[in-house]
């Protein structure tokens, strides 16, 4: 029997309003979305498809996939756990979700 999970996995993305809209908007939006991280001009976080087609049909935000949850987490996971390594990396994350 094959993983539902699988068949839906969570992505990390990252979330821009569309032009007229604003952060402020997507975050009272009753979606359920697990926000990651917040900037002044987007949102990381976890969603699942469903989540993720209702943004795009409702044209609220744009839509940038990142990695599944499953894919970041096993990343994160097979990172050094020296504490200079863990500042650079923590750095490096930050970068590449703000992209």
């Amino acid at each position: 029997m094959a993983n539902t999970k699988d068949q839906n996995p969570r992505w990390v993305v990252r979330l821009r309003p569309m032009p007229g809209s604003d952060i402020e908007s997507l975050l009272q939006t009753p979606l359920g979305l697990d926000v990651w991280t917040r900037y002044p001009d987007m949102l990381v976080v976890a969603a699942t498809e469903g989540q993720i087609g209702e943004l795009e049909r409702r044209r609220l935000a744009s839509v940038e996939r990142l990695y599944t949850v499953e894919e970041f987490v096993s990343e994160f996971e097979s990172r050094p756990r020296d504490q200079n390594d863990a500042e650079d990396t923590k750095e490096s994350d930050e970068e590449e979700l703000q992209g």
